[in-house]
């Protein structure tokens, strides 16, 4: 039974991305994941209701974005959409519920390991659906719709191999034919986005040897260190930006800063609450934008075959979700960082420092991509999710151990 539930884990994982699959399939996978999360919520009442609860924070920012159906500019598109959010999120809350960080982490490097093994077969058997010309060269897709998923997918793998080369109960030979493989991949993928993955995910590993010199003293060395290295990754993927729009270059379709412009004063006609969750790119609110950009270049955006969006994650969401959830994320994402560097630092546990490589992975993630936060297509919506909760967890246990070991 337990192997019937990890394989089925496996499965939903896989799926999470946009994948090119036929319409029944999809839908077949959609019964599995609904009956399988009904099957074990009901079965474990109590303790899902706990473990929901864990991160109010997050069950607040969750719930703030579920409401937004009654001001949403497309009520029937944000319900719908917010339904197929509510699926991937109890995923992460299972994940969390269900799974230690380190079997966390096992279990997303099997998947990793599947999805990579698939990627290949499928770029190299056939290429018509595996791969994709773009910009005058041809990127590998893999079982993805897009390069730029296999990209990001394939930095995240190198994050997850990369902390099992570190940690000595893993099998460090495995970890290092997955982090080379993903590395293959990522170079075929040729997506920047997941080779500045792969690279932060490389800057932040020497945090870990500071923190085992178990010495207060580093504490502030270690802070630092992150700052900086956020702030280097964030100059680095708006490199494109600072160098062509800020300073006037010539770009092929004029650059993001339009889009932002533009988002950003349109967010302001509701500046408190926003246009609903994915509510704005599929309503005529979007039109100032839409026919004013390059976005009218491409039919499928112009016509809103494919949702638009304003290649950045904050702005979405304050397109979508106004100030309010904006805000709602960013206490959210402090008060999980904030945990996570408090267990990192008492406990010198290597699973910490993965939470906190991701966490920085899916913050720069967000700020170049969007629908990566609160999203249900991605795989890292379901991980937040999954280490917000287990980080609450472990940081009220460690609370409580701490009270017990005073009140003796």
């Amino acid at each position: 039974m337990k192997k019937l539930e990890v394989g089925i884990v496996i499965l939903l994982l896989l799926v999470a991305e946009p994948l090119s699959l036929p319409r029944f399939v999809e839908n077949i996978v959609s019964i599995i994941s609904y009956a399988f999360l009904f099957f074990v919520f009901i079965r474990q009442w109590k303790k899902s209701i706990y473990f929901a609860t864990t991160d109010i924070s997050l069950l607040l920012f969750v719930t703030f974005a579920v409401a937004s159906v009654f001001w949403s500019a497309n009520p029937s598109n944000t319900a719908y959409q917010a339904r197929l959010m509510l699926r991937v999120t109890l995923l992460g809350v299972y994940l969390g519920m269900q799974y230690t960080p380190r079997e966390q982490i096992r279990l997303l490097c099997w998947t990793s390991g599947i999805s990579m093994i698939l990627s290949v077969a499928t770029s190299l058997l056939f290429p018509s659906h595996g791969t994709q010309f773009i910009n005058g060269s041809v990127a590998w897709t893999g079982i993805y719709t897009h390069k730029q998923i296999l990209g990001r997918q394939m930095g995240f793998a190198a994050s997850l191999f990369m902390i099992n080369i570190f940690d000595r109960r893993s099998n460090r030979w495995i970890a290092i034919i997955g982090l080379s493989l993903a590395f293959a991949i990522l170079l075929f993928s040729k997506s920047k986005t997941g080779l500045i993955l792969l690279i932060f995910s490389l800057a932040i590993l020497p945090i870990y040897k500071i923190i085992k010199q178990r010495s207060d003293r580093f504490l502030f060395l270690l802070i630092i260190l992150f700052i900086v290295t956020i702030f280097a990754f964030l100059v680095i993927v708006n490199f494109e930006f600072i160098v062509v729009d800020f300073l006037g270059k010539d770009i092929e379709l004029n650059g993001r800063l339009p889009i932002w412009e533009l988002a950003i004063e349109k967010g302001y006609e509701q500046p408190w609450l926003g246009y609903g969750y994915r509510g704005f790119w599929t309503s005529e609110a979007s039109d100032s934008i839409l026919y004013n950009t390059w976005a009218a270049l491409l039919e499928e955006f112009a016509t809103r075959e494919i949702a638009f969006h304003a290649h950045n994650g904050l702005i979405d969401m304050f397109l979508e979700l106004g100030l309010i959830g904006l805000f709602l994320f960013l206490l959210n994402f402090f008060y999980m960082s904030q945990r996570i560097i408090i267990l990192l630092l008492s406990s010198r546990a290597i699973e910490y420092l993965w939470m906190l490589s991701f966490i920085g992975i899916c913050f720069l993630t967000n700020i170049t991509e969007s629908q990566i936060i609160l999203s249900s297509t991605n795989t890292f919506w379901i991980v937040y999710v999954s280490v917000a909760i287990s980080s609450a967890f472990d940081f009220r246990q460690m609370k409580n151990n701490l009270y017990l070991k005073t009140s003796l």
